[in-house]
């Protein structure tokens, strides 16, 4: 068996805030989220709660405008100051993690510590957390315990298996394993992947219940089918000794690979990885066709430099000197305001392909995207995060804020007219 291969439980990731607002203010009468930004702005600077919190999620998400944690903090700044609870939780969680704002754990801890004082079961979870990562301090990990089990009284899943998890090390509380588990059965019951996977724990080593592999197998598939990376690698532990499972070498491989690069195995870059715009015709097929667009292309037209540029990207055996031809084209859109071509140009820097690989250029691509209203790019952006610093994260952002108020063309339909 690999050492340590069961030790370490992971930590709940902080969720996005929330969307839904209750107002009572001057705006309550509208739908904040169809509110256009220029409103948005204009009450915020008038001092409307909502409209600071609605402000700061549209930079905080890169909703018609570029993804920009620094403004977002701004305006939860301003609503957290005038004692608004998720506004003091949303700007915690960034002091905590250092986007947007300078890192630092003392701010973090007095703003999380005030939107808690509300009691929601989310900002207590969020507090205790924050007070949990302090392992040099008994009486924060005792103030955590006591953090989640109030939150777990009120529902909250999550603080119910971190809870657990303190039961389970002894750390803020008595060790009692007995207390784990039946804290970690009910989430792991409703389909909570860190409960099933931390349930399977203590069944695969018979701690406070009977050895039972079989259990422990069912529990970590259940979790590694949600996508927990931990699990993956617990189950591949099951595979590799014939722990309630039939022995296999290379099932257990392929687990330890997914959960070492986060739940999916490596691919080379397939056309599925560059983004065509759903509202242009296929691209020509026939060679004549394709002399035709790629000269439209070079004489520098929108339509042209988009197709052919997602063709070269797609060549079944591209060179060099194609990967350079497409990032050209995918600049050229890009520039004009193309939303999949930023997503295209943001691909090739992740990859390296044509231009040096650049995460930073890769995610000021994908910001701008999303703020050129590509659903998929959110989602490549927060991908791409998780290999990044904070540091990056807010330069990205810092350069796709400059591009976007500075010379770069709004998005336009590129078969002409408004999308």
């Amino acid at each position: 068996m690999r050492a340590g291969a069961f030790s370490g439980l992971t930590r709940r990731v902080y969720r996005a805030v929330l969307l839904a607002l209750i107002v009572t203010t001057p705006l309550a009468a509208q739908d904040l989220g169809q509110t256009d930004i220029a409103s948005l702005q204009q009450a915020a600077t008038g001092g409307d709660i909502a409209a600071q919190i609605a402000l700061a999620e549209r930079y905080h998400t890169g909703t018609g405008v570029p993804q920009n944690y620094a403004e977002a903090a701004a305006w939860y700044s301003r609503a957290a100051q005038a004692g608004d609870p998720q506004a003091q939780n949303a700007l915690g969680r960034y002091a905590h993690a250092g986007l947007g704002v300078k890192a630092d754990r003392a701010a973090a801890l007095r703003w999380l510590g005030a939107a808690a004082d509300s009691g929601n079961p989310q900002y207590l979870f969020d507090y205790a957390s924050v007070l949990e990562q302090d392992p040099d301090s008994p009486e924060a990990l005792a103030s955590a315990a006591v953090l989640y089990q109030r939150a777990a009284d009120a529902g909250h899943e999550d603080a119910a298996v971190s809870l657990g998890v303190l039961y389970q090390n002894g750390r803020g509380v008595a060790q009692d394993l007995e207390r784990a588990r039946a804290l970690y059965a009910g989430p792991a019951e409703a389909g909570n992947a860190r409960a099933q996977n931390n349930l399977g724990l203590l069944y695969a080593r018979g701690s406070g219940v009977p050895q039972d592999y079989e259990r422990a197998v069912a529990l970590f598939t259940a979790a590694a089918d949600q996508g927990l990376t931990l699990a993956m690698t617990n189950l591949g532990v099951m595979y590799e000794n014939g722990f309630g499972v039939p022995h296999d070498e290379a099932r257990a491989a392929s687990l330890y690979r997914m959960g070492g690069q986060g739940g999916a195995e490596a691919t080379e870059p397939t056309t599925a990885d560059f983004v065509y715009d759903p509202r242009l015709a296929p691209p020509p097929q026939d060679a004549e066709a394709l002399q035709t667009l790629e000269a439209a292309a070079q004489a520098g037209d929108p339509v042209a430099q988009i197709q052919t540029g997602w063709l070269l990207a797609n060549l079944a055996e591209p060179t060099q000197v194609s990967w350079q031809a497409a990032a050209g084209y995918f600049a050229a859109a890009a520039t004009k305001g193309h939303a999949a071509s930023m997503a295209n140009l943001a691909q090739l820097y992740v990859l390296g392909r044509a231009v040096p690989q650049d995460y930073v250029l890769a995610q000021m691509w994908l910001v701008l995207a999303g703020s050129a209203g590509l659903p998929e790019a959110a989602e490549r952006g927060a991908a791409l995060a998780t290999r990044m610093t904070p540091a990056q994260i807010n330069e990205a952002q810092a350069r796709a804020e400059a591009l976007w108020q500075g010379g770069l063309q709004r998005p336009e339909d590129p078969a002409g007219g408004q999308p």
